[in-house]
């Protein structure tokens, strides 16, 4: 019997020690272990969020490093076309403005050349006229100036009558009184053998009037209404003018052919290329 109770008491004793150990041990340790295995999943998960992140920010920023290169080359392509189309119109201008340039060089020299035809004409008509008077005057004995009369005067005789006609109609339209233009004074009796010429052309009796013109060079001319009958040397010295222009023409010609640049050599799309700059600076 005795027995029995110590077994029974050795029983309850174990019983209260595996109780006592539950809760005052294997509960605290399983719950810290828990707890711990809880940290650990815990600290694993957030782990494998920030390593997921991390890819992913490594994953954006390889897209943004594309887009970037991506970027740049198109940045590239647009400051190439933009370089090209600033270098073309900086070259057309630079083309436009030596145009310019060399049309108003020419406009210039056609004007120079007009100013000095215009000066030679006078001049060339002064000397031609001297030279004219003195061999006239030792070859026929006659002063200049009235053979040119003389020969004005034949002129006036001598035209046809739809000439006459046109004459005679243009009086009757004129304002002012036929005119008589000379390059040089005329006597009263040269005056008179002028007037009664042109008298006899127009049909009329009315009033002629003499002027003096330095324009008209070793001439007379008969001005109706705005209709002329002229004798002059202008005719033989626009031959003479002509001849000159044309001389200095191809003298003008033949120095632009030497001066002309020699035409520029095509070069490659990868030589334009490297010297683009510069061509553009």
């Amino acid at each position: 019997m005795q027995t029995w109770m110590t077994i029974a008491a050795q029983i309850f004793n174990f019983l209260v020690l595996v109780v006592a150990l539950y809760y005052l041990l294997y509960g605290p340790i399983t719950r810290a272990m828990g707890e711990r295995e809880q940290r650990i999943a815990d600290r694993m998960h957030d782990a494998s969020r920030r390593e997921e992140e991390a890819e992913e920010q490594a994953r954006r920023y390889r897209e943004q490093c594309r887009e970037l290169a991506d970027s740049r080359d198109e940045m590239l392509q647009q400051a190439r076309k933009e370089a090209q189309t600033e270098r073309e119109r900086l070259v057309q201008e630079a083309r436009e403005q030596i145009e310019g340039m060399e049309r108003s060089w020419h406009q210039n020299l056609r004007d120079q050349r007009a100013s000095f035809f215009r000066e030679l004409r006078k001049r060339m008509g002064r000397e031609l006229c001297a030279v004219a008077r003195r061999a006239l005057a030792d070859l026929a004995t006659a002063d200049l100036q009235a053979q040119i009369v003389h020969v004005f005067i034949d002129r006036l005789q001598d035209l046809d009558d739809a000439s006459r006609g046109q004459i005679r109609e243009a009086l009757e339209q004129a304002v002012h009184p036929p005119r008589v233009v000379s390059a040089f004074e005329l006597p009263h009796d040269q005056r008179r053998a002028i007037a009664a010429a042109a008298r006899e052309l127009l049909g009329t009796d009315g009033q002629i009037d003499f002027r003096r013109s330095d324009e008209l060079l070793c001439g007379l001319e008969l001005n109706v209404g705005g209709r002329k009958v002229a004798w002059s040397l202008d005719s033989y010295l626009d031959s003479l003018e002509q001849s000159i222009a044309e001389t200095l023409e191809r003298e003008v010609q033949a120095e632009e052919r030497q001066e002309a640049p020699m035409p520029r050599t095509q070069v490659g799309p990868q030589h334009r290329e490297e010297h683009g700059h510069a061509e553009a600076e």
